[in-house]
Parts: C-alpha cells; structure tokens; sequence
C-alpha cells in the first residue's frame, strides 16, 4: 500500500512540473483597419475633386449625334443637338439679319461640338473675369448638308456635318456684336480665344488675315472674309 501511495504521488507531482514548464499561448495581435477615402459625390454624382460643368449645359436637350461625310461634300448630321439661342457664357448672333438671335435651323451641331466649344468659351471667361459673352454664328443646318449662298450671304463652303461653327471675336468695346473691322476686335482677348481652342483640340482655326493671329502652322491658318469672326473644327 505505501509502495502504490508512493507511486501515485510522484505522477502527480511530474505532471505538475510538467504543466508549470509549458508556456501560455500568446494571442495573435488584431490587425489595424486602413482607412480609404472615397470622394465624396456632388449632386450630379461627380467627384468634388472634379471640374464642374459648364452651366449652359443644363439647358441643351443632350443626344448621341453622328458626323456623316465630311465638313465640305456630300456631309450630313444625324441627331444634331440644337444650340440655345442665348446662355450665360455665350449670345447667338444671325450672320444675315445681323441681330440676337440666331435663327434655329442655323445652330445644329454634334454633340461633341457644342461641348467643346461650351467648355472652351466657359474656361475663358472664368480665365478672364467681367470680359463680354461670347457670340456664336452658325453651326450646321438641322440635318446638315450644304449651306451655300441660296441660305444668305455668301455662305459656307464647308459646315456639312456639325463639326464646324463660327465665333465672333470679342470687342474692345466689350458690345455683345459683330465687329464690323478689325480696329474693332480686341486681339488680346482674341488671342486668348484662339489659344483655347487649340489647346482643347481643335483641328482647324480659321483667322481673319488682318489681325495678326498666331497659332500652330495648319491649325491656325489665316482666311480671306474672316476678319470679324474665327472659324473652328473639330476633329
């Protein structure tokens, strides 16, 4: 019997070494949550970190529109997107009746001009605060085609497809008109303008040959009867 209480007694006593030697289990650090930034929408759904559009563009009944042919021969537009007649950065002006507005059927382009153009103007007033709205003549006709001399004056050789639009140089007046000599045109401002639409994109800015215009070589390009308005194409 003392042999067996002996024995019994030294299991215990190895099993308690045993258990005070083994270590505790150390819990495994929780990881720390990385924080992200989401920017945060405007009403429209963009990002405040982007730019806003221009205001105009709220008014304009927005669609897909198609640039058929070219800007000179056999040239049509597939839902064109009218032009408003009047808008904060901008006035439309009638080549023929000379007055505010423009007709209607006169102010038809692609989408994607009248967004160029909308952008381009908005940046350069925001660029040049209290300068005069800009004028706008014509587009493309409602489906496009030819807008030779049978629709007034002498016309457009090109303006087919609703990738072309005529703009009116600002005044040194600061007149929301169409200059009607160069001594009129304010070249600073004018300039300005131009170098906008280049550097937006456009492929071609026709210049009126007596105002001394610069711009790339076969972008900016001088042109007889465009000494009272600046001529631009989108690609």
């Amino acid at each position: 019997m003392r042999y067996a209480v002996l024995i019994v007694g030294l299991v215990l006593a190895a099993a308690a070494v045993a258990f005070a030697q083994t270590p505790e289990p150390v819990p495994a650090p929780t990881p720390t949550p990385v924080a992200t930034e989401t920017p945060t929408p405007t009403a429209s759904g963009e990002p405040l970190d982007q730019p806003s559009a221009p205001p105009d563009f709220a008014a304009i009944d927005w669609r897909r529109s198609q640039a058929k042919g070219s800007w000179a021969r056999n040239g049509r537009l597939v839902r064109g997107v009218l032009l408003p007649e009047l808008g904060e950065d901008f006035f439309t002006w009638d080549p023929i009746k000379n007055q505010i507005p423009n007709r209607e059927w006169r102010r038809y382009g692609t989408d994607r001009l009248i967004r160029f153009v909308l952008s381009v103007i908005h940046a350069y007033r925001l660029e040049h605060d209290g300068a005069q709205r800009i004028g706008i003549m014509d587009l493309s006709r409602t489906h496009g085609g030819r807008f030779g001399p049978e629709f007034g004056g002498l016309g457009h050789a090109s303006h087919q497809n609703g990738l072309d639009i005529d703009i009116l140089y600002p005044r040194k007046d600061g007149t929301e008109q169409r200059p009607t000599k160069p001594s009129q045109v304010d070249r600073e401002l004018s300039q300005a303008l131009v170098d906008r639409f280049v550097e937006a994109g456009a492929v071609k800015v026709f210049v009126g040959p007596r105002l001394n215009l610069k711009g790339p070589k076969n972008v900016v390009v001088p042109l007889v009867h465009h000494d009272d308005h600046l001529h631009v194409r989108i690609r």
